[in-house]
């Protein structure tokens, strides 16, 4: 009798949902964390493809000056709501699964997350100069 009861309950149990982005709601640190860096070949030599995740706590909120990338920026938003400007327009949300461009030389004015009560987090894809820093103050 204690097998069945066992049996059932295994299998009552494997008919529950089971919540697919669990992983993503554990704590990330803030900030851009580079995942990895390659270096192109071809047309491409001199360049790299760098892989970042970026993680912006609730309520983060980054303005200012901003800064540069030294190439083009692709990102995925792949958890909350992102903030998200360049060259001083008004700030966009972008939603979760959604994504951002940053067109070399533009100036990232606006970031974080969009709202007070959740993080966002975001996969960011850049081809840079090899070798070259992430970043640059605008």
């Amino acid at each position: 009798m204690q097998d069945r009861r066992t049996f059932l309950g295994l299998a009552a149990a494997s008919l529950l949902p089971i919540d697919l982005n669990a992983q993503a709601q554990t704590p990330a640190p803030s900030g851009a964390t580079e995942l990895t860096r390659h270096a192109l070949s071809g047309p491409l030599e001199g360049f790299e493809i760098v892989l970042v995740q970026l993680n912006s706590p609730p309520g983060s909120r980054s303005t200012g000056p901003g800064h540069r990338h030294p190439g083009p920026v692709l990102g995925y938003v792949t958890e909350g709501q992102m903030l998200f400007g360049i060259n001083n327009q008004p700030e966009q949300v972008v939603q979760t699964g959604r994504t951002f461009f940053e067109p070399t030389g533009t100036v990232h004015t606006m970031g974080g997350s969009a709202k007070a009560d959740a993080p966002a987090r975001a996969v960011v894809f850049m081809v840079v100069p090899k070798g070259s820093p992430l970043t640059s103050p605008a």
